[in-house]
């Protein structure tokens, strides 16, 4: 014995719960009284038949089943005769058969599908031309040709492409397949059989949606081709012409699935939709594969680097991201949309992680010269917290913070990468301006700031520049506040003097750093994270003798930035105007660039001005005031191209300037090689 949808739908409410009154059922079923009694009297002949009891009701219960009933039990037969179809169901009934059917339609047409009033069909209508009007479709009528669709071809192939998204992913898919298809079954499944033997050539699998997705794709563009709907040529598909996909389509299109003439252009749509579509596996070569792999390999490295976490068998997880990449790079490429229906889920639940994955991704995007959207970068969050999880690895339970720096994008790094080596178990998310923060959308339990402000999380003022006494307070402090307790000093120079008895130490000052980093990251219970910066210069490689000078006074801060970036201008890798915005920064916002006494690193954004990444640096005899009580004597001239091509080279001179002794012996050098070679010691350091 079988069910209707409506019976079935209203025994599968009463599964779940009870539920209390007959208006209830009115509202959660949208039924009217009558519609609801008819079919529970169905049910209750269903339940017989099963020999269970009948639907109960109790005045402080309402309605119930005594029985539990399997899912797999209940048989349902659909016809459209029995089926309701909601508001949305009847629009995406209505929208389909507008845009595939042959046949001259009318509003009776849509009333006999879907089973509802005159009224109720033209109210639908109204709203439908709305919805077509947003992407400059039109639907008209007339008594000659009915009810037509007119603009764009290719935009008529969105709507379809969203449109069979969201019915075949639907909870009412069978009914509504039905409604447009129905008599096309046997054709359908020849598409679906086509498409499994181009899986098998290309040796590739589609997931089963998407394949599922394909099929009915393909299908809908033979009808819309026996309509006269052709696309128009697009001269960026040709070049697929070459590719095995195209020839495939080809021969799939001279099945007897097909009954329409199709165009290059056709083939060469379904061809891009064929290489768009995600897939579980995919060994077929291709053209841009080692770039691919090597670009998701940085883009794994980067997540690493943000994270301060260490991701386990990284070469298969690298290839996980290539199967959903490959396909992924044609949809964005070529504009096909792609719903992932996870999207705001995993907003909603992982925002921290999903943030991450997106900056992650930006080298990907910068390299590929593409934009993600939200829906792709979801999938990509995805794969990295699937792997985390599987690792047995937690962002969710790290304290989370921001880093608050007014001082320009080569300051702001040069803190925030301290922080981060100093606080690996800290999940540090953005470096913000101060106006910026105050609009920030994530969740924050931190903030280290190089200036005073209102915020309701733990506020640490810290210097731009960290020496090693201002992270040992600061380390200090933060264990404090997040722990309760703080970790004792390390007593380094007795450990030294031990030492010194039983060895011979060769750079005492150099041992003494060593310890402090290493004592220090082990009382503060964490593990660094050696990230790969070999794509970046050193500072060696940006301060040479071309850009060093050694000059005896300036007249003035501003002379005194204009002669250190002149040998930057001289070699073409600056722009006159980046020296005129430094000079601009610092009449705006002050002294900010005075990072640590008698040094400057004066510096603006890449747009005003920088051509590529360089660097120089200016020593003077004598000190210029860039304010009364700024006096400075070492200027550096930091040019950024980009976020991050700089950050080995700028790490490595944050480690040079942190040490007072460093500045002192620059500040004595006489000529440029003695500078060169406090330089190259520096350079020769491994940023980890």
């Amino acid at each position: 014995m079988f069910l209707d949808e409506r019976s079935a739908t209203l025994l599968k409410l009463l599964q779940h719960s009870s539920i209390p009154s007959m208006s209830e059922i009115e509202d959660q079923t949208g039924l009217t009284r009558r519609q609801i009694q008819y079919s529970l009297s169905k049910v209750n002949d269903w339940l017989e038949f099963k020999n269970y009891d009948p639907v109960q009701y109790k005045r402080e219960i309402g309605y119930f089943l005594l029985d539990k009933i399997g899912e797999d039990e209940i048989s349902v037969k659909q016809t459209k005769r029995s089926y309701v179809f909601s508001e949305k169901d009847r629009e995406q009934v209505i929208y389909l058969m507008i845009l595939l059917s042959q046949e001259l339609l009318s509003v009776f047409h849509f009333q006999s599908t879907t089973g509802v009033s005159r009224n109720t069909i033209l109210n639908d209508l109204q709203r439908l031309k709305e919805t077509a009007k947003e992407n400059d479709l039109t639907i008209h009528y007339s008594k000659q040709a009915g009810y037509i669709i007119t603009g764009n071809s290719r935009v008529k192939r969105f709507v379809i492409e969203q449109l069979l998204h969201e019915v075949l992913n639907g909870s009412n898919s069978q009914m509504i397949t039905q409604c447009i298809w129905g008599g096309f079954e046997d054709r359908i499944a020849a598409v679906h059989q086509q498409l499994e033997n181009i899986e098998t050539q290309l040796e590739i699998t589609f997931t089963d949606d998407r394949l599922h997705e394909l099929a009915y794709l393909f299908f809908s563009a033979d009808q819309l081709i026996s309509k006269g709907e052709e696309l128009e040529q697009e001269p960026s598909w040709i070049p697929f012409t070459e590719t095995k996909e195209y020839l495939l389509i080809g021969e799939m299109i001279d099945t007897v699935a097909f009954q329409s003439q199709w165009s290059q252009t056709e083939k060469l749509y379904a061809t891009l939709h064929l290489v768009s579509m995600n897939r579980t596996k995919d060994r077929s070569p291709l053209r841009d594969d080692r770039v691919f792999h090597e670009l998701l390999q940085r883009v794994t490295e980067e997540f690493e680097r943000l994270t301060f976490v260490h991701l386990q068998d990284k070469e298969q997880l690298c290839e996980q991201l290539y199967v959903h990449f490959k396909p992924a790079y044609y949809r964005v490429q070529y504009g096909f949309p792609h719903v992932n229906p996870m999207m705001e889920r995993v907003s909603k639940i992982y925002p921290e992680l999903q943030h991450l994955t997106r900056k992650s991704l930006r080298i990907l995007e910068k390299e590929l010269g593409l934009q993600l959207p939200e829906d792709e970068v979801a999938y990509f969050t995805i794969y990295f917290g699937g792997w985390l999880q599987r690792q047995g690895t937690r962002l969710d339970d790290r304290k989370k913070a921001i880093v608050v720096c007014p001082h320009g994008i080569g300051v702001s790094n040069i803190l925030n990468y301290t922080l981060r080596e100093l606080f690996p178990t800290i999940l540090f998310l953005d470096v913000l301006s101060v106006r910026d923060t105050a609009a920030y959308p994530l969740d924050y339990d931190l903030v280290f700031s190089s200036v005073f402000m209102r915020t309701e999380a733990n506020l640490f003022v810290v210097p731009p520049i960290l020496e090693e006494r201002d992270k040992q307070k600061l380390n200090r402090q933060v264990m404090q506040e997040l722990y309760g307790y703080t970790v004792p000093d390390s007593d380094v120079a007795g450990l030294i003097k031990l030492i010194s008895k039983y060895a011979t130490i060769n750079d005492s000052t150099q041992l003494e750093k060593e310890l402090q980093a290493t004592l220090y990251t082990q009382a503060a219970g964490t593990n660094t994270h050696a990230v790969k910066e070999a794509e970046k210069p050193v500072l060696g490689e940006l301060l040479t003798t071309q850009t060093l000078q050694l000059k005896s006074h300036s007249a003035t801060w501003q002379e005194a930035i204009q002669l250190a970036a002149s040998p930057l201008v001289e070699l073409g890798t600056v722009e006159e105007r980046y020296v005129t915005a430094m000079v601009e920064s610092i009449e705006k916002n002050g002294p900010y660039v005075v990072i640590t006494p008698l040094v400057a690193i004066p510096h603006a954004r890449p747009e005003e001005g920088v051509r590529s990444l360089s660097m120089s640096l200016l020593k003077l005899e004598q000190a210029v005031d860039f304010a009364p009580d700024k006096p400075v004597q070492l200027i550096i001239v930091l040019a950024a191209a980009d976020s991050d091509s700089h950050l080995r080279a700028l790490i490595q001179l944050t480690n040079l300037l942190s040490e007072p002794a460093n500045i002192q012996e620059m500040l004595q050098a006489t000529d440029k090689d003695q500078l060169l070679e406090i330089i190259h010691n520096y350079s020769k350091e491994e940023t980890e």
